[in-house]
């Protein structure tokens, strides 16, 4: 029995960028700042009570800590977090779902709907406050292969997880008996 296994130019391939992309709310900017806040307030306590203390040996280094803390605070807050919400996107197709984002960085993460092996949507305090969701899809490829949509809407991220999941269970049947012929 012979294997046929035909070379695929990449002028066949169907590029990705001629697809509706859709963006995660705008409002996933003030959940990431909160965030950014707190990890930056962490620190700044600890330093602040090293400088209201007046040790002398550490007050000087630990000012200098807490400049650094707050310019890369105010950084994250002005620069990073409205870039990494502009190239946050998503794209759900009929046999797959991609997620596409980064700053610096750039990556794409896509998994098969026959991949995927179960969906949560996770909503954490900040988001509560802005009615937003993450969408997690926990993929046969491990953690790394995840694919995690944040910023929905949570309505949006329920009416994906349900409709993925409707997804997933139509295909199933139609595997085994595929299997069984």
């Amino acid at each position: 029995m012979s294997l046929h296994d035909p070379v695929i130019s990449t002028d066949q391939l169907p590029p990705l960028d001629n697809e509706p992309w859709t963006p995660i709310e705008r409002a996933y900017r003030s959940v990431l700042r909160w965030m950014v806040f707190i990890w930056c307030a962490i620190p700044l306590i600890g330093l602040g009570g090293v400088i209201w203390f007046n040790l002398d040996h550490l007050r000087f280094p630990a000012q200098i800590a807490a400049g650094v803390v707050v310019a890369l605070g105010l950084f994250l807050m002005g620069v990073w977090v409205p870039r990494r919400v502009a190239h946050t996107q998503y794209l759900l197709r009929e046999l797959d779902i991609h997620k596409r984002t980064g700053f610096w960085w750039h990556k794409t993460t896509s998994a098969g709907h026959n991949r995927i092996q179960h969906i949560e949507v996770i909503q954490g305090p900040i988001e509560r406050l802005y009615g937003l969701s993450q969408l997690v899809l926990y993929t046969a490829g491990g953690f790394q292969s995840d694919v995690r949509i944040p910023g929905l809407k949570t309505d949006e991220a329920h009416r994906l997880k349900q409709y993925l999941t409707q997804r997933i269970v139509s295909e199933e049947p139609a595997e085994s008996d595929n299997a069984t012929a």
